[in-house]
Order: C-alpha cells, then sequence, then structure tokens
C-alpha cells in the first residue's frame, strides 16, 4: 500500500529542514516514516518510533481506567516548525471534546504520559487504584494461634 502524498510530504519536510534542526534521529524516523508510505519493510524500529509505541499502550491503558466514555490518539509529529521532534497525545470525552480534552506533549513517552496524569489528576479524576492500607507492626494475624502445637 502506498501513500503518495505522505511520502512527498516527508520528504520535503526533511530537506527543507534546517541543518541546525537535523540530527540522527530525525532523519532516520523520517526515513523509516518515508518507507512505511512507500509501502517498503526496513529493519528495526528507531529509539523515537519505540518511544511512540510504549506512549500509544500506556495512553490505551490510561483511556481504558477512564472509562467507555473517552477516546485517545497519540502523534509523532516532524518538522522545522516544531523544535524538530514531538510526541502528542490527548485523551477526550466522546461527545465532549471541547470541554473535557487532556493533552500532552514532549520528547519522551514518560514526559507526555505524566502531563496527561497532571492534567487528569487536576480536573480531579482518579485513574489509580486505592492504595491499601499499611499493615499494623503489631497485627500479624499468626499472633492469635498457640505457641504449641496442639496435642492429640
Amino acid at each position: 500500500m502506498k501513500d503518495i502524498k505522505l511520502l512527498d510530504d516527508t520528504l520535503l519536510d526533511l530537506l527543507r529542514m534546517p541543518e541546525a534542526q537535523r540530527n540522527s534521529e530525525v532523519i532516520s524516523s523520517s526515513l523509516h516514516l518515508a518507507a512505511s508510505a512507500a509501502g517498503l519493510r526496513l529493519g528495526q524500529a528507531t529509539d523515537l518510533q519505540l518511544q511512540h509505541m510504549q506512549l500509544e499502550g500506556a495512553v490505551a491503558r490510561l483511556t481504558e481506567a477512564l472509562g467507555e466514555g473517552f477516546t485517545h490518539r497519540t502523534i509523532l509529529r516532524l518538522g522545522p516548525n516544531l523544535s524538530g521532534i514531538e510526541l502528542f497525545a490527548y485523551i477526550e470525552a466522546i461527545g465532549k471534546a471541547d470541554e473535557i480534552r487532556f493533552t500532552g506533549f514532549g520528547s519522551t513517552a514518560q514526559g507526555v504520559l505524566s502531563q496527561l496524569n497532571q492534567a487528569i489528576a487536576a480536573f480531579g479524576i482518579n485513574t489509580g487504584h486505592a492504595k491499601p492500607k499499611a499493615r499494623h507492626p503489631n497485627k500479624n494475624p499468626l499472633r492469635m494461634l498457640p505457641r504449641e502445637a496442639r496435642r492429640a
């Protein structure tokens, strides 16, 4: 399957990018994206692509924790106007996207996920499980057993 428009746009963006912003990660990611658009299969994924896949999985789990009323999207953006590379993700309420939308962006999956969690917590939604109470050191249930075994 070929996506000629994506192939052209990716290669042109890479060529137009100022030399100072081109690094090995940007070039590699752009070439992998262009190869995918051309229907080619290359070797292993780049670090940035792996970060994007990690982010997708983490955001999908976070969206599931919020419930069925939410949807998500993760985006890997490359280009000169974005200061190079950027991972972006958002979670929004289905049918209420204008009212409830949580966003995060950055260069690592952990950073983006952290921003999403902060935005969700600021809105007042609890996504985590309740933490179990710490056990009191002298409340061991085994202390109620007899110290010696019963004789038959």
